[in-house]
Formats: C-alpha cells, structure tokens, sequence
C-alpha cells in the first residue's frame, strides 16, 4: 500500500506530465493552424453584409436592397462590431475562428476525460487527433464561422448529455447553446432538433422530468422565433436566399459523393466500426446519442449534396464523431490481449491516416474545392479586388458602376460597387429561377442576358479573373457569348501596371463613356 508521502508526489507528477502533453499538443495544433491558414472568398460576403451593416445601412448586399445572401447571421454581426471597433475582418474573423477552435479542444478534452483517471491515455489521444487533422486546423480560419459553430454545437450536446441529467440547468445551458448555434448556421435548427428529441426519450424513460424539456423549448423558440419573424420582417422570405441558389431539392448522388470526400482524404470509412464498438462500452448512453446524431445530420447532408468546399459541413461534428472513434477503441483495448492489440494498431493507422491528409489532397475530386484551391483562388481574388480599389482611389476607375461576376467576394468586398451576383447567392432573382440541370453546389444558377442589361451591368467578370496581362490581349479573339448571345469585350489598360481590366459590357458605348471619360476601350473577341 503507497504511504501519504508517494502519494502526494505522484499527484504532482500527474500534473506536470499533464501540462507537458497539453503544451505539446498546443504547439502541434498553433502549427498546423499557421500552416493551414487561409481565407476563403465566401468570407468576403459575411464581410460585406457586415461593412454596410456597420456603415449604417443594414445588412445589405447592394445599398438600399434586401436580400440574405448569407448564412451565418451571427457571424456578420460579430464582424460588423470588430469593424466598428477598428479591426480588419481578414485578421479578427480568423483570430475568432482559431479561439474558437482552441476552446473546442479544451471544452472536448474535458468532456472525454470525465469518467476516466487522470492517466487514462484516451482523451489525449483524442485531442492528437483533431490537432492533426489538416481539415480541423484549416478550418479554424478561412474567415467563416465553421469552428465556432462547431463550437456552439458541441458544447449544446455537452451540456445536455451531463451524467447527471436531473438538472433542469443543464437543459437551459444547451438550450442557450443551439440557440446561439441557430443564429449562427441555419443547421444549428436542426441540431437543437436532434437535442430535443433526445431529451424527448429521456423524459419518456423518466429520467428526466418534463419541466427540463419545456426548459430546454421555451429559450430555443423565442430566440430562434424571433429571428424569424426578423428576416420575414426585413427580407421579405422565410428561409435565406442562400437556400434558393443552393438547394435544388434531394440530390443523394453528390450528397454521397461528398462523404466519400472524406474517406479519400482521410480513409475513414476503415474505423467506422469503432462508432458500434463505442455503443457497447461503459458510456453507451452517450454513445447511442451521439451516433443519432451524426446519422441524423448525415442523412440532412446527403439529402442537400454536401458542400463545395473540403468537408466544411463534416468539421462541424469532427468532435462528435471522433469522440466515437476514440470510445470505439478504448472499448476495443478493455477486451483480452487480441483486443489490446487490434486497438494499438488501429490507433496507429488512425494517426498515420490523419496524418498523411496533409499529402492526400484530391483537388476538384467531385467538382469539389479543397482548402488549397481555394486559398490560391481566394489570394489572386484579393490581389485584384485590391488593385481596383487603388484605382478606384486615385481616379482611375470609377466610384460607383454596376459590377457582375461569380466568385462574388473580395471584388465586391474591396470596390465598394453595386454587384449583381450571377449565380443568385446574393440576388432573390437569379435565385429562384428553375435549375436546367445539377452541377456545382451553389453555382447552378446563371443571370440570363436580358436580367443583365436590365440591371445595367457596365463591367462583367466573363472569365473569372478581371485582369489580365496586356501581352496576353490579342490570344482573346472570341467571339464570347452568354445565355445565346454575343457579348460586347472591352479592355482598359490600367497605369502603371502591366494588366488590364476585361469584362463584358451591357451597357451602351454613350454610358462607357461617361463611366470612363477620357479613357480608351478595346474591343475584343468580335464584340
């Protein structure tokens, strides 16, 4: 039997190995944070909704229209309130991802280690994980809110799945949570859905009382109620226009296909039986719970296609679902020595797996866009957004034109020109016209013709990238059309750069004139 004295130096002990292993995987996660860390150009959205809401003109995509071309309501919010306290959303929105994204282990580790001893190995093992995905650490930052929903959803499910359930606070503290979470994505709906339905059969096994139900409704139904009534209020609809440019109704194949993403990148789909061994084990009742979950939320992204870009809409439950996994082979090793084994090599091709996502990056694999397509995309987006907007300053170019493009983020964002967004995101329109035919989420939309001279677009982004090398002009012979008809081309030489500004016009030669006086236009491609 250990005296008082060895006692008392192994709690010690204990402590300090803990700290080592905390500070070690701090630095694994900051590293891989600062190698993966991107913007991406949908930000520029949130961005530009929450300038004009800081500027004082709501939350707006064009000056005086309203349309909810994003999805993320809080998130304009927080960024509108930095950008009125001086800071640059490129740098806050990501510093707040990367927080919420280090709390989030933190809250997580907690959550693994609260039925285990202080030397269990297992909530560590958890948290080298996610610390060495490269899709976790990316998605810290790209200037959206991914991780701090991810944040808000976890620590919904925490909450409710405490071990000691009677508490009717517990109900009001996840409540609280989803409600945020439901501002914050429209997904978070559908989480507090799920939550609700779990408290649901607990009340029905008694295990908790119907009071903690109605706790947990009232706060969920006022909030997201009220935000509700907001958008029909302000916006004129219901659901966002996002959800009009973006869901097409059931599209199960790309659905499918977007969870085999994950399998490509990551070899997933070999520890899935972890997630049954994670049901038979001492913490059944989480698990059972938490598999609910994930297949509930699975069945939602199947059904809707996923998304365009890598596993966003996965690292929103990465700490469910890897909570599982860990479960799974804890449960595994608890068996005779066969199991022990089996559950030391998975562990280890687990890790090699996760590791080796930083290789695997299968860009465009299923028209889908992987971190670093994106951060290239996204990088000379900015560089020209920028460009303009110093013309824009010096006098080059001028103040207020009717822009339209695809890709409608950091150009926007960085001219300040009204937009006219061609794939609907951001115009109730375009939106709601009929899909021809499936292709890439939230780019099947496409301005007709007669829309564009309607709205007077004077510059239109034809090849996705608005500035091209002057020496590269004369390979542009056309002739290019749009929606069956033939587009005018114009160049504008820029000064003192070797590019020129390229677009299509819809607009007459007198009011090119007028937007660009004493400037020559090119004609290009037989327009």
């Amino acid at each position: 039997m250990p005296t008082s004295d060895s006692a008392a130096s192994t709690l010690p002990r204990a402590r300090l190995l803990a700290l080592l292993a905390a500070l070690a995987l701090a630095t694994l996660f900051a590293w891989n944070v600062w190698r993966t860390w991107f913007q991406s150009d949908d930000a520029f959205i949130s961005f530009r909704y929450a300038r004009h809401l800081a500027d004082g003109l709501g939350p707006v995509w064009n000056a005086g229209e309203r349309v909810e071309g994003y999805t993320n309501f809080a998130w304009v919010v927080f960024m509108a309130a930095g950008m009125r306290l001086g800071l640059e959303p490129e740098v806050f929105s990501n510093v707040l991802g990367v927080a919420s994204g280090a709390l989030l282990l933190v809250v997580l580790l907690r959550f693994a280690a609260r039925t285990r001893s202080s030397r269990s190995p297992w909530p560590w093992l958890l948290i080298l994980v996610l610390a060495t995905s490269r899709s976790f650490a990316a998605w810290c930052t790209g200037g959206l809110e991914t991780m701090f929903f991810a944040l808000l959803v976890f620590l919904g499910f925490a909450r409710l799945l405490q071990r000691e359930p009677t508490r009717e606070r517990d109900a009001l503290l996840s409540a609280l949570c989803f409600a945020a979470a439901a501002l914050t994505r429209p997904e978070g709906v559908l989480f507090a859905t799920l939550a609700g339905v779990l408290l649901a059969v607990e009340v029905l096994q008694r295990r908790r009382t119907p009071r903690a139900l109605l706790t947990y409704a009232a706060p969920l139904v006022l909030v997201i109620g009220a935000h509700l009534l907001w958008r029909h209020a302000y916006y004129g609809a219901w659901l966002p226009n996002t959800f009009y440019a973006k869901v097409g109704g059931l599209w199960l194949e790309q659905g499918w296909r977007y969870l085999t993403y994950f399998h490509d990148l990551y070899r997933i789909g070999f520890f899935l039986p972890l997630l049954v061994l994670a049901c038979l084990g001492p913490q059944r009742r989480t698990a059972l719970s938490l598999l609910f979950v994930l297949l509930g939320y699975g069945a939602y992204v199947v059904a809707v296609g996923g998304d365009l870009f890598e596993l966003r809409f996965c690292v929103h439950v990465f700490a469910l679902f890897y909570w599982l996994l860990i479960e799974g082979l804890a449960v595994l090793a608890a068996w005779a020595l066969p199991g022990r084994l089996l559950a030391a090599a998975a562990t280890l091709a687990l890790l090699v797996t996760t590791q080796l996502g930083f290789e695997r990056v299968p860009g465009g694999h299923y028209g889908l866009q992987s971190v670093v397509g994106i951060t290239e995309y996204t990088k000379k987006r900015q560089e020209e957004g920028r460009t303009l907007r110093t013309c824009i300053e010096r006098g080059v170019l001028p103040r207020e034109l009717v822009l339209g493009l695809g890709g409608a983020g950091a150009l926007p964002y960085y001219t300040g020109w009204e937009t006219v967004d061609r794939r609907g995101l951001n115009d109730a329109m375009i939106a709601r016209l009929p899909l021809a035919q499936r292709g890439f989420v939230g780019h099947e939309h496409d301005a007709p013709y007669e829309y564009l001279v309607e709205r007077r677009v004077a510059v239109f982004d034809y090849f996705n990238q608005l500035l091209v090398k002057r020496a590269g002009l004369r390979q542009l012979k056309g002739p290019y059309t749009h929606d069956g008809h033939t587009l005018e081309m114009r160049a504008l030489a820029l000064p003192g750069d070797e590019r020129a500004l390229v677009f299509a016009t819809f607009v007459s030669d007198a009011e090119l004139a007028r937007l660009f006086p004493g400037v020559e236009l090119l004609r290009l491609g037989g327009g």
